[in-house]
């Protein structure tokens, strides 16, 4: 935990946002853990285990990415590759904004009974 501490120090300024999802086993012990650690980037339990699943998670820690644009980069990355991976994508430039503030590069919604399964 303190190297993602770190990183979401080093660079809230540059856009990173971490999202620490705990998985459904000792969930109930992660809201004493974030404070005693006074970990200040967002965190879930993943009671039910959707999201896990959803990602296939399968160690722990487990570390995805996910670009400017909203896009799944980097998927159950090794530990010794998040900073070089996190800096790669911080150096890219934002996708541009459309006049109602939304993301022109980011993937358009799936219809009704399109996507995943």
């Amino acid at each position: 935990m303190p190297h993602l501490k770190q990183l979401a120090d080093d660079h809230a300024e540059d856009g990173l946002v971490i999202l620490g999802v705990h998985s459904a086993k000792g969930g109930e012990k992660m809201a004493a853990f974030v404070e005693q650690q006074d970990i200040g980037y967002v965190t879930a339990w993943d009671l039910e285990g959707k999201t896990q699943r959803a990602f296939h998670a399968d160690s722990f820690p487990d570390y995805y990415l996910v670009d400017r644009a909203g896009v799944l980069r980097f998927a159950d990355l090794a530990n010794n590759e998040l900073d070089r991976a996190v800096k790669k994508l911080l150096a890219e430039p934002a996708p541009p904004e459309t006049d109602d503030g939304a993301d022109e590069s980011a993937p358009a919604p799936a219809a009704e009974g399109e996507g995943g399964g």
